[in-house]
């Protein structure tokens, strides 16, 4: 834990990419029309209020024991979770504890895990994406723990995505939805490519 909080007090970009995911997990969550919502891993914090702005969701805890503005976890409990490329960076013996926490936290839960190795390796050489899966292995560590989880598609490459609840908007309008935030990300990395000089 100590070493992820070292990542997240060297590099402020650590921690802060979850948005890239918001074109695939926006058109869930908003059909599910959940009224609180926490951010579990939450790195920088930043996914979670916007993910609350994008839906009018007010009431938004975070929670990354890595990072000391967040390492209180509250106390309360969530319509739903949401974790983007958390648990990847879990021991595989360390996993069982922590998504025992995460299903008592919330009603409902949005997980995206990485399934290719990071850029990042950690102090004695490993990999800092610990645990490499595909799919069918997660969903059946997620299961035990998330008894409805079921698959749902995301395009982030080298991703695998899952969630417990059935609701989702109807295909033009996810399809509008994830023009709109496809756009934003875009948006976003064309102007640090420009105020950075490489375009």
């Amino acid at each position: 834990m100590d070493e992820y909080a070292a990542f997240h007090a060297k590099d402020a970009s650590y921690g802060s990419t979850g948005h890239k995911t918001l074109p695939w997990i926006l058109p869930h969550l908003k059909a599910l029309k959940a009224t609180s919502l926490i951010d579990y891993g939450c790195g920088k914090g930043m996914l979670g209020p916007l993910v609350g702005r994008r839906l009018g969701i007010a009431e938004i805890g975070r929670y990354d024991p890595a990072v000391p503005a967040f390492s209180a976890r509250p106390k309360r409990r969530f319509d739903v979770l949401i974790n983007v490329d958390v648990l990847e960076h879990i021991p595989e013996e360390d996993l069982d504890p922590v998504l025992t926490d995460m299903a008592a936290v919330a009603e409902h839960a949005l997980l995206v895990i990485d399934t290719a190795p990071a850029r990042t390796l950690l102090l004695d050489g490993r990999n800092a994406h610990v645990t490499l899966h595909g799919a069918d292995w997660w969903e059946a560590r997620l299961k035990p723990h998330f008894p409805t989880i079921r698959p749902m598609k995301i395009k982030r490459r080298a991703r695998v995505a899952f969630k417990t609840f059935d609701d989702e908007v109807s295909p033009a309008e996810a399809r509008m939805i994830r023009l709109r935030e496809s756009a934003i990300v875009w948006g976003k990395k064309l102007k640090r490519l420009v105020l950075t000089g490489k375009i």
